[in-house]
């Protein structure tokens, strides 16, 4: 069975979301010091705030200044904001320093999933896959029956062009027990991705049954993939009456309507999400945004667009280059 290639503009945004998978959101570190909590909280977020914007130098030395604040204490924050670390570093280039973080999060606890999964993905991109699935095989012996970092394993494994490896690695998940919604969704997604239709319905059925709303999302993909418009607009017109806020879908629907070349959708998609105010998005759908106008051959909006974004963006040499040559246009 040949499973479906890993889209691109998806591998861009992983790359930018490797730790966020496993970040804890409730965290606690600099005992007994308010303003060193204070302090390491908000270098956290400037690190944070950087990496939305692509600056990933500057996210790493941010990231260094917050764990300066410790003390010497090491608790969930701590781990926290190492993972963050190790990913502005894994994007940066700096792939020996992000390992170097992995390693010593690893020495800190060898049953830490995540850092084995992020020191996964620096290996792969250093070409060195014996180690990068040496190391996300511990992430998932580690994590139990995670149906998302199977998925994000073998999305990575699937865009490095592993495609046997990925294959085995989700023909495994399958076989993971559970009987919550969550669980026949993600086995549904499963499915979607294995372009087992009817196995997609089935489970994604059952979890739409329990109250699992992100399974009509999936559900929608599976009518769209078999060409049924009608019913697939029902569903993500359905799916984000019950998450209108849900940004990160919008994006994430913007970007599979961009793919499947419904570029006046995508658009809408993205204009929807910029307009919900989450400033971390706005680069990269901003970008999007300009892309659809360019497959819509409004060239005129295009280069309106492209001009505002370089300004704000001066770092995109390939935006500039691209702005260039809009105005040949």
């Amino acid at each position: 069975m040949q499973l479906k290639k890993v889209k691109k503009i998806y591998q861009v945004r992983l790359a930018l979301l490797i730790a966020v998978l496993f970040a804890c959101m409730c965290l606690t570190g600099c005992q007994g010091n308010q303003e060193a909590v204070e302090n390491q909280q908000a270098y956290r977020q400037v690190g944070i705030n950087k990496m939305d914007e692509g600056k990933f130098e500057e996210a790493v030395a941010a990231f260094q200044k917050a764990l300066d604040q410790s003390q010497a204490v090491i608790g969930d924050m701590e781990l926290d904001i190492c993972y963050y670390k190790a990913t502005a570093q894994y994007n940066s280039g700096d792939t020996k320093g992000a390992i170097t973080t992995c390693d010593a999060l690893i020495n800190y606890d060898n049953e830490d999933a995540t850092a084995y999964f992020i020191r996964g993905c620096v290996y792969l991109k250093e070409g060195d896959s014996e180690n990068a699935r040496r190391d996300y095989a511990s992430a998932l012996a580690l994590s139990g029956n995670n149906y998302a970092l199977y998925l994000s394993v073998y999305e990575n494994l699937a865009g490095a062009g592993f495609d046997s490896e990925a294959e085995e690695l989700v023909a495994k998940a399958l076989e993971l027990s559970g009987s919550s919604a969550e669980d026949y969704r993600e086995r549904g997604h499963i499915y979607l991705i294995r372009e087992e239709y009817d196995n997609a319905r089935k489970e994604l059925d059952q979890a739409i049954k329990m109250g699992d709303t992100k399974a009509l999302l999936y559900l929608a993909q599976v009518y769209d993939a078999q060409g049924d418009d009608k019913k697939a607009k029902s569903l993500y017109e359905s799916y984000l009456k019950q998450n209108d806020s849900d940004t990160d879908t919008m994006i994430a629907l913007g970007e599979m309507q961009l793919e499947a070349g419904k570029y006046k959708k995508a658009l809408e998609l993205f204009q929807q999400a910029l307009e919900a105010g989450k400033p971390e998005d706005a680069k990269s759908l901003r970008r999007n945004e300009i892309i659809c106008y360019e497959y819509l051959y409004d060239f005129a909006k295009a280069k309106e667009k492209m001009a505002s974004y370089v300004k704000d963006y001066p770092e995109d040499e390939e935006a500039q280059r691209e702005y260039e040559f809009l105005q040949t246009r």
